[in-house]
């Protein structure tokens, strides 16, 4: 042991222990919660494997910077799951700031575990606010003004878990996702537990954490609120390099192909975590770069939050949509989709891709929903290419289109029927305006198009006008509204306000939440 103010590789290796220890307690826990970025329910087991490849690997070397470098890699071999590579990146880049310390101070281990966060945080593609990385950050950040030059290694392990406590409720605010269900995020909680056992250990408590027992610490309702993930793989790979290359030259080989992309690159080892559609064609690509180590391919499907793709809304056939925004996939499900997949914005799918992820629906009749014109083609070109007899690709290259055509649904029965009644539709006319609000020499700009029209003013109550007044609406009924992830609510309301005014229509308003426009209006 040593002094108040330092810690030597023996007490690393014991708060280290204490830390495996606590977060192993929690684990089924952590599994329970976890939502984000799938819900999968592997969180706690992820984080307790990787952890545990270190603790296990854990050397008797009296210096911090060797008890610190064996730690480190066992848990970068044995690392499992996206928590728990950002979690190995960490303590990667902690120990590199450490490198060669035979103790280190309290001011020492503030910069190694700022150092972690951006190690950890330059591995993450695309990092995501209110999750662990958040924690790693914010944490320390609120550390540095409470203590000093006298401050000993107990009260800065007191007040780092008081305030990494504080950042961990903080997240259900920071993701919407974790707002509507409840809880916390998983692999947060799991970072501040290992803080938490390795400060026991400083007291010489024995006593795990015990989130079960805490107020604090919700657990997830029984109904998962959260739209189906479009990535049906959870992929891994560690790979030997021919020519070590650093992470930036793979960026481009996989950014467009998944989410929950983490990489990491050390000497000749390439390490790769994605959510995908595509794993084999990945794997078989990156084998010309060197030898393959591990591979792990998990299939999402079997997980909770894909369960609902088994059920089915209508006798005899399946009905799937796609589209660009959780709020309008939860829309198209309400409407009458057994699942409507939600496509990350900006990302462009690949007919491979969409074939893989829609497999198992092919063995039965299906009714397709696009949304978009481009996936729309890829669709039908599947179709083509695979005789799929027992397909039926609507032609719905628009929200406003998939919404209206969904709602036949409830009318007719049997999937030649419904095949039928979406034929006839085609001749319906149908109206879509889409709405932009844009910022321009200090003043607001609104643009519209509408049947190949375009529209654009200052003055919002002359582009409503203009775009559904009482002689653009004539010749319809019915009037959906999709309110876009950035509209400003005063024109919501004026929007709201002008089809009030019409006495011959039905509206409705849907929390669309697109990113492309302010307003996507549907009359019918």
């Amino acid at each position: 042991m040593t002094c108040e103010n330092m810690i030597d590789g023996d007490l690393l290796r014991e708060m280290l222990n204490g830390g495996f220890a606590n977060l192993s307690y929690n684990a089924d826990y952590l599994n329970r919660i976890n939502i984000f970025p799938v819900s999968d329910d592997d969180t706690g087991t992820n984080m307790k494997k990787t952890l545990g490849s270190g603790s296990v690997a854990l050397s008797a070397e009296i210096s911090f910077s060797d008890t610190l470098s064996s730690f480190v890699k066992g848990m970068l071999i044995g690392s499992r799951g996206n928590s728990g590579f950002i979690l190995s990146q960490y303590f990667l880049g902690v120990y590199e700031y450490t490198k060669g310390k035979n103790t280190v101070s309290v001011a020492e281990l503030c910069s190694a575990l700022q150092n972690g966060f951006q190690v950890a945080y330059k591995a993450v593609l695309h990092p995501v606010e209110g999750t662990i990385l958040t924690i790693m950050r914010e944490g320390i950040k609120m550390v540095l003004p409470r203590i000093g030059l006298e401050t000993s290694v107990k009260e800065f392990f007191d007040i780092l878990v008081e305030e990494m406590y504080t950042c961990m409720l903080e997240t259900r605010r920071q993701m919407g996702i974790l707002n509507d269900n409840s809880v916390l995020d998983s692999g947060a909680v799991g970072l501040y537990l290992i803080f938490d056992g390795m400060k026991r250990v400083l007291y010489n408590d024995s006593q795990y954490f015990d989130c079960e027992q805490n107020e604090s610490f919700p657990n997830r309702g029984e109904d998962l609120i959260k739209a189906v993930s479009f990535f049906r793989y959870c992929t891994e790979f560690v790979l030997t390099m021919r020519k070590p290359e650093a992470k930036e030259y793979f960026v481009p080989l996989l950014a467009n192909r998944g989410d929950s992309i983490v990489i990491a690159a050390e000497e000749s080892i390439l390490k790769v975590h994605i959510h995908t559609n595509e794993p084999q064609d990945i794997l078989h690509e990156f084998a010309k770069y060197g030898d393959m180590v591990t591979t792990k391919i998990d299939d999402n499907f079997d997980t909770q939050e894909f369960a609902k793709l088994k059920k089915r809304k209508h006798n005899g056939f399946a009905v799937v949509a796609f589209t660009y925004a959780e709020s309008t996939a939860k829309i198209l499900e309400d409407t009458g989709a057994d699942v409507a997949f939600c496509i990350p914005f900006g990302h462009d799918p690949s007919e491979q891709g969409l074939k893989k992820l829609l497999a198992e629906f092919f063995k039965e009749n299906l009714i397709l929903f696009a949304t978009d014109k481009e996936i729309y083609k890829k669709l039908k070109s599947i179709q083509w290419n695979s005789n799929l007899k027992n397909l039926y690709i609507a032609e719905s290259e628009s929200i406003v289109k998939t919404f209206f055509m969904l709602s036949l649904l409830i009318f007719s029965e049997g999937f030649k029927n419904i095949v039928k009644s979406l034929e006839r539709l085609k001749e319906r006319k149908l109206l879509e305006i889409n709405i932009k609000a844009t910022v321009a020499n200090n003043h607001m700009q609104y643009s519209g198009n509408s049947g190949g029209k375009s529209i654009s003013t200052n003055n919002f109550a002359q582009l409503l006008e203009s775009a559904v007044g009482l002689k653009a609406l004539e010749p319809y009924s019915t009037v959906v509204v999709f309110e876009g992830k950035n509209c400003d609510p005063s024109d919501a309301e004026a929007l709201r306000v002008h089809l009030e005014k019409n006495n011959d229509v039905e509206f409705s308003f849907f929390d669309g939440r697109q990113c492309d426009y302010s307003f996507i209006i549907g009359a019918f």
